[in-house]
């Protein structure tokens, strides 16, 4: 189903709401939790304020996502919210190089911040923790915000992370993904604080400036109904040169969508096709924020 055009303008204009979904945490204590938490993810605690919540990654020794991570201070420990469902592969990650360290990881059945408020609307609260997750200033906040604030839909929240080139554990990150593929060293990696597992693959990479796929926003036609699947793009000579991820219908026919392509790909519009090759239609390659079309 298409989206409203006029609840997208209220959200960009006003902001909103959605409820989080529950979440198990990771509560990281002891004396030595700053330098070793710091050593095993890719941003720079030491920067990290009460009240705010800083993204990270953690990462394999070559370079490759474990998870995606938002951390925060909670009194004389650090709260790490690892991806829904992950929770049982980051903790024996995070725990994997403490030795003769002083920390300790105890699992948090659920967060107690039931909702989050973006946009404008996040702009007018001073409680709650200060938390971008749509790439929009953000606060998690306990109880659910009164109106005129719209809720957000499923589909808006995809529309909205979409909008702003934020990528989701599934849909476009998974364990092979290098963070400058999904763009993340643009929120969650420090290129200037010390060691970290994975950090010399990122450096690299950053040097280099090169990886074989990035991540784009794209904007088109679509013939076929939207589904989970990633619809592989061809270039003007058949060429395959990326696939779509996650997609919503803005209005009937014309899709957003996230997807990766070769970033030395010079054409910027492209067929999207199903598995047999067959034409479904047609989107341009945009940059962030996508501009609704």
């Amino acid at each position: 189903m298409a989206l409203d055009s006029q609840r997208l303008a209220r959200f960009r204009d006003e902001g909103g709401f959605f409820r989080l979904e529950t979440r198990a945490l990771i509560r990281v204590s002891g004396a030595d939790r700053l330098r070793y938490l710091n050593g095993q993810v890719s941003n720079d605690l030491r920067r990290l304020k009460a009240g705010a919540v800083q993204q990270a990654l953690v990462l394999t020794a070559k370079g490759k996502l474990c998870a995606t991570l938002w951390i925060w201070i909670d009194g004389e420990s650090f709260l790490v919210e690892p991806p829904v469902g992950l929770v049982d592969e980051v903790m024996p990650r995070l725990e994997r190089y403490a030795i003769a360290d002083d920390v300790t990881f105890d699992l948090v059945e659920e967060d107690t911040a039931g909702w989050h408020v973006f946009g404008p609307a996040a702009g007018s609260l001073t409680s709650g923790r200060e938390i971008a997750r749509l790439g929009l200033p953000g606060r998690d906040v306990e109880d659910a915000p009164a109106d005129p604030w719209l809720e957000a839909t499923p589909d808006e929240i995809t529309y909205l992370r979409i909008q702003n080139g934020i990528p989701a554990w599934g849909p476009e990150l998974d364990a092979d993904t290098l963070p400058q593929e999904a763009r993340l060293e643009r929120f969650a990696v420090d290129f200037h604080k010390g060691c970290y597992v994975g950090q010399e693959i990122v450096s690299r990479l950053k040097s280099v400036g090169r990886v074989n796929e990035m991540l784009f926003g794209f904007q088109g036609t679509l013939t076929a109904a939207v589904t989970p699947n990633k619809y592989p793009l061809q270039n003007s000579t058949g060429k395959s040169i990326g696939h779509l991820t996650s997609v919503v219908e803005t209005t009937p026919g014309q899709i957003a969508a996230l997807g990766f392509a070769s970033p030395r790909e010079t054409e910027t519009v492209f067929s999207i096709t199903d598995e047999s090759g067959a034409c479904l239609g047609r989107v341009e390659r945009c940059e962030f924020p996508l501009i609704l079309a």
